[in-house]
């Protein structure tokens, strides 16, 4: 069997026949070993009677500064998981890039006083009630900024039986909750786990997958190769043998985009970037890899040939705020979603480019496969995991803040609460 993704179904690993045949094999055959891997047993009489955490102190104003007076530190309980429900202890959270606009006044949906509980985590069942999760279970879940939680394989925030084939895949109601196989326990850490494998390197892996085949004679231009899901992109199109073009804010990071990946990159900030862009690749480009919107996207529609491929999958303007500013507003859903000015939609109509926009849940079906074909490239040194690790539960709101504050951490912004 190849372990080349421009071989899968645009519909994914299960065809329309014989799903359900299939996948009772994948499940019996999977979910049947996750169990008590890498836990402890819960102690009552060493068990810690609080938990730690970080809420909101007070909402983000207009001008979008964020600073530790926004953070509080409270102390709780440990909550008692009913039944359906388990205790986790939380090792690892990602923080996404809207995390500062969820703490906005007036529209934030994490208020003051709350967690922000939506963070893609690695976590440690301590103890089970849950259907799912057992004592000991390592598990990918949601969680807010705290060292314990109750959780629940229930959980879900799509309609109910939307997703039954991954609810059946994972034992769970969730399309980014359930138990690590153990063999990705003993090959990765926490931090690869949730970086290549969590929703960055997933989407990263899905785009390519369904914007290709990306060929050796393709020229791929990848916005925000410094960021999490832009250096995952850069580097699978780059090992399926494209061209590939990528951008920096400034010239030390654009260096550190060609020192890491040993790809072409430019400061998205020039003045003189498009002229720059059309010396280097005089061909124009057949495929883009959106994740910020704004000016930059403008420059590479107008520089993308007829029929070419734009993925885009989600504007990160709370992170490129400074590219940002200049970004043609439109109140069309597309821009809203993606970043993507009235000018740019257009020039995707009139160019007859194929537009990829959504999120990375929607192949959620497509796990096993993508964590198998993403090892082996990790395995033989032909991707590599580019993130941040701020470790100490005490240093989550300045690592929160660094990535507003200018300092940018280099790929997926991660906070470490345990070993």
């Amino acid at each position: 069997m190849t372990t080349d993704s421009n071989s899968v179904s645009r519909r994914g690993l299960f065809g329309a026949a014989g799903k359900a045949t299939v996948l009772a094999g994948i499940t019996s055959g999977l979910t049947a070993p996750f169990r008590s891997l890498g836990g402890v047993a819960w102690a009552a009489d060493s068990a810690p009677k609080t938990l730690k955490k970080w809420v909101v102190a007070k909402p983000v104003g207009d001008d979008l500064k964020l600073t530790p007076a926004h953070f509080k530190l409270v102390e709780e309980p440990m909550p008692v998981p009913k039944q359906g429900e388990a205790l986790i202890q939380v090792i690892l959270v990602n923080i996404h890039s809207g995390t500062r606009n969820r703490m906005k006044a007036g529209r934030g949906s994490t208020k003051v006083g709350e967690t922000d509980d939506t963070n893609y985590a690695c976590a440690r069942v301590i103890q089970s009630r849950d259907k799912t999760y057992k004592d000991g279970d390592i598990i990918a879940c949601q969680a807010g900024w705290n060292t314990y939680q109750t959780t629940t394989s229930e959980r879900t925030r799509g309609g109910p039986g939307e997703f039954a084939l991954v609810d059946e895949l994972n034992g769970t109601k969730s399309r980014t909750s359930y138990v690590f196989r153990p063999v990705m326990l003993k090959q990765f850490k926490p931090d690869v786990l949730l970086d290549i494998f969590g929703t960055s390197g997933l989407t990263a892996y899905y785009g390519i997958r369904e914007c290709g085949p990306i060929m050796p004679r393709d020229r791929v231009a990848v916005a925000g190769t410094t960021g999490s899901v832009g250096s995952m992109a850069a580097q699978i199109c780059k090992l399926k043998g494209a061209h590939v073009i990528g951008f920096g804010g400034g010239p030390e990071r654009a260096k550190w985009v060609t020192d890491n990946f040993g790809i072409q990159a430019f400061d998205y900030r020039d003045p003189n970037l498009e002229a720059k862009l059309k010396a280097a690749v005089p061909e124009g480009f057949d495929v883009y890899c959106d994740g910020v919107g704004g000016p930059l996207s403008e420059i590479i529609a107008k520089q993308m040939n007829r029929d070419g491929r734009y993925f885009s999958y989600g504007e990160s303007a709370d992170i490129y705020a400074d590219l940002q500013q200049q970004h043609t507003t439109t109140s069309a859903k597309s821009a809203e979603m993606f970043g993507m000015s009235d000018s740019v939609a257009k020039m995707i109509k009139d160019k007859h480019i194929k537009l990829e926009a959504w999120n990375q849940a929607v192949w959620a079906q497509d796990r096993i496969e993508a964590e198998n074909i993403m090892s082996e490239w990790v395995n033989t040194g032909r991707l590599k995991p580019i993130n941040t690790v701020i470790k100490g539960f005490e240093k989550a709101p300045d690592g929160i803040i660094s990535q507003y504050d200018g300092r940018n951490p280099y790929g997926k912004l991660q906070l470490q609460f345990a070993d």
